[in-house]
C-alpha cells in the first residue's frame, strides 16, 4: 500500500462482500465502493483532471462524499474538503486560494456556489452531488454515466500532495494545510496503532468529513483495517446517536467533550442497548472532570483522549488504563510515530514540572506547509519542527498536559494565567454547562480575566454565585473580573469554541491578542 487510493482497492480484493459504508437504508460493499470510485475516477479524467489539480467538495456527510475523495486520489488529484456552513465570502476566499478545477457541491450549498461563480468564474466546474446541476455544470450521475469500473492507469507518487485541509479559522481566515499521501497514511497508521482499531469494528462517522475528526480519525482508520463505517449526516443528536449505536452495533465513536457531556445528560439513554460500544475517542477541546467521571461511570467502554492539530497529526494519547488513575488529569503520552519537545521562549527544553510550547518533528506526521503561504509556513516549520502554539506542562513518566494556547495565555500584573485552569474550575459548578476564559484589557494590570458562561437548563446563574465559587478555589489574580452569561458559545466545525470572536470586541482599537 503506497497511496491513499490503494486503501479501497485492496479492501475490495480482500473483503469484496463486506459492507464498507452504511447510511440509513443504503449500503455499499467494498467491491461496490471500489467500482464506483473507478467510475468516478474515469469521469474525472474525461473532464480533464490531471495530477496536482485541486478538487473542492462542499457537502454534509453523505455516502457520495467517500467515493469522490478516493476517485480524486486515484487520479492523482488533490482533494479540498470545505465546510458546508461557509458563507459566500468564506467560500470565495478558499476557492481563490486553492483554485480548483472541479467543485463538488450538495443541493443545500448550491445557492452559495451559484453566487460564488457570479463573482469568480474560475472557481471550478460545478458538479452537483444532489439536486439539479448549476449552469455550466453537471450532476454526479452524468459524471459516471457510461464509465467502466476497472482500475484507472494513473501512477500516483506517495510524496505527492493528496489533500489541502483548511484550518478551523479561529483567528482570521483559515490556512490550507498541505498533506501528502505518505503523511496521511502515516497519521492514520499512527492512530490505528494507538487506538487499536480491529477489522471487526463498526465505526460511527458522525464528525464532519471535511475535518480530520471525521476523515482521518473516523473513516480512514476504519478503512485501513477493512472495518465498516456508518455515516451520519445531520447535526449531533444524542438520541439519534444512541439509536444508531444500538441499530448497527457500533463499536467505536469519536466525539468532542461537548458531545460527551450531552450524551451523559440524556435521560433517555437507559432505554438503548449500548453493549456493542467498545471504544470512545475524544479530544479537540478540554474536558471537565465531572463530565469525564460521569462518562467513565456510564459507558462500559475504553476511553482514549487524543491531542492533535491539523498541522501536526496526532501527537499525544491518554490510554484507557490511565483514565482510572491520577493520570486522568493529563492529556497523554507521546504517540507511536510522533516525536515532540517542550521548549521555552529561547528554544531550550523544559524540565519536568515546567511549562513550554509543544513542538513536533515534521516527518512523518506533519504537514508539508500552508498552501500559497510561504511566510506563514516558515513561521510555523523551523528546522524540521512544527511549532504548535500550544502550551504544555511536562509531567512525570513521559506524560504531558495541555494548559493553554500560547496566544491565549493571560499576563496580569506579570503573572502568567492559564485559561484552562480557570475553565476547569468553573465547569465544576453544578449550574455551569460550559465556560470559556480569556484576557481583556485592564488599565492597572495590563490584562484581566473574563469568563463567558453557558448555564445548564433550568438553572438561573448569578454573577455573585460564580464569584463566591471561585473565591475558595482560585488565587485572587486568577479570579474572573468580568462574567458574561450566554445561551450558547460560537464554535467551528470541529467543535472548538471561537474564542477570538468573544475576545475581539474588548480589544477593538488596541493591540489585539489574536
Amino acid at each position: 500500500m503506497l497511496v491513499l487510493g490503494d486503501v479501497v482497492r485492496l479492501n475490495a480484493r480482500r473483503y469484496p462482500d463486506k459492507k464498507a459504508l452504511i447510511m440509513g437504508n443504503r449500503s455499499l460493499t467494498f467491491a461496490q465502493l471500489n467500482k464506483l470510485v473507478n467510475q468516478m475516477a474515469r469521469g474525472l479524467l474525461r473532464m480533464g483532471l490531471e495530477a496536482g489539480d485541486r478538487v473542492v467538495i462542499c457537502s454534509r456527510n453523505c455516502m457520495e462524499f467517500v467515493p469522490i475523495i478516493f476517485a480524486v486520489w486515484k487520479c492523482g488529484g488533490i482533494i479540498v474538503p470545505v465546510n458546508f456552513r461557509f458563507k459566500t465570502d468564506e467560500m470565495l476566499y478558499v476557492l481563490k486560494n486553492s483554485q480548483p478545477k472541479i467543485l463538488f457541491h450538495s443541493e443545500e450549498v448550491a445557492p452559495i456556489t451559484k453566487e460564488v461563480r457570479k463573482r469568480d468564474l474560475e472557481s471550478g466546474i460545478p458538479v452537483s452531488i444532489s439536486g439539479e446541476p448549476l449552469e455550466g455544470g453537471m450532476s454526479l450521475q452524468e459524471l459516471t454515466e457510461g464509465e467502466q469500473d476497472q482500475e484507472v492507469e494513473v501512477q500516483v507518487e506517495p510524496l505527492s500532495t493528496a489533500m489541502i485541509m483548511y484550518t478551523s479559522g479561529t483567528t482570521g481566515f483559515p490556512k490550507g494545510v498541505i498533506f501528502s499521501h505518505f503523511r496521511e497514511l502515516s497519521d492514520v497508521i499512527n492512530q490505528c496503532l494507538e487506538i487499536g482499531i480491529r477489522h471487526e469494528d463498526v465505526m460511527l462517522v458522525n464528525m464532519p468529513l471535511f475535518h480530520n475528526g471525521g476523515l482521518s480519525l473516523s473513516l480512514m482508520i476504519a478503512f485501513l483495517r477493512g472495518s465498516t463505517c456508518v455515516i451520519q449526516g445531520g447535526s449531533f443528536d444524542p438520541d439519534e446517536m444512541f439509536s444508531t449505536i444500538e441499530g448497527f452495533g457500533i463499536s467505536v465513536i469519536n466525539v468532542v467533550p461537548t458531545m460527551l457531556g450531552k450524551m451523559v445528560d440524556q435521560p433517555q439513554m437507559t432505554k438503548y442497548n449500548l453493549g456493542s460500544l467498545k471504544k470512545i475517542v475524544y479530544g479537540s477541546s478540554p474536558i471537565s472532570e465531572s463530565v469525564l467521571n460521569r462518562a467513565l461511570g456510564t459507558f462500559k467502554a475504553d476511553f482514549y483522549q487524543v491531542y492533535a492539530q491539523t498541522e501536526t497529526g496526532m501527537l499525544l494519547v491518554l490510554n484507557p488504563a490511565d483514565h482510572f488513575t491520577e493520570r486522568s488529569r493529563f492529556t497523554g503520552r507521546e504517540a507511536s510515530l510522533a516525536e515532540i519537545r517542550v521548549v521555552d521562549e529561547n528554544g531550550w527544553d523544559v524540565a519536568i514540572g515546567g511549562v513550554g510550547e509543544i513542538i513536533s518533528r515534521q516527518k512523518p506526521l506533519g504537514m508539508d506547509g500552508y498552501y500559497g503561504m510561504e511566510e506563514a509556513t516558515r513561521d510555523v516549520i523551523r528546522d524540521g519542527w512544527i511549532h504548535s502554539g500550544d502550551l504544555v506542562q511536562v509531567e512525570q513518566e513521559g506524560y504531558y498536559t495541555i494548559v493553554d494556547r500560547l496566544k491565549d495565555m493571560i499576563i496580569s500584573g506579570a503573572e502568567n494565567i492559564y485559561c484552562k485552569e480557570i475553565e476547569n474550575v468553573l465547569k465544576e459548578h453544578s449550574g455551569v454547562e460550559e465556560a470559556v476564559v480569556f484576557g481583556i484589557p485592564d488599565e492597572m494590570w495590563g490584562e484581566a480575566v473574563c469568563a463567558v458562561i453557558v448555564g445548564k437548563s433550568g438553572y438561573a446563574l448569578k454573577e455573585n454565585e460564580i464569584v463566591d465559587f471561585c473565591a475558595s478555589r482560585l488565587a485572587g489574580y486568577k479570579r474572573p473580573k468580568r462574567i458574561e452569561f450566554r445561551n450558547e458559545l460560537p464554535r467551528n466545525a470541529a467543535g472548538k469554541v471561537l474564542k477570538n470572536s468573544l475576545r475581539e470586541p474588548y480589544w477593538a482599537g488596541r493591540d489585539k491578542r489574536v
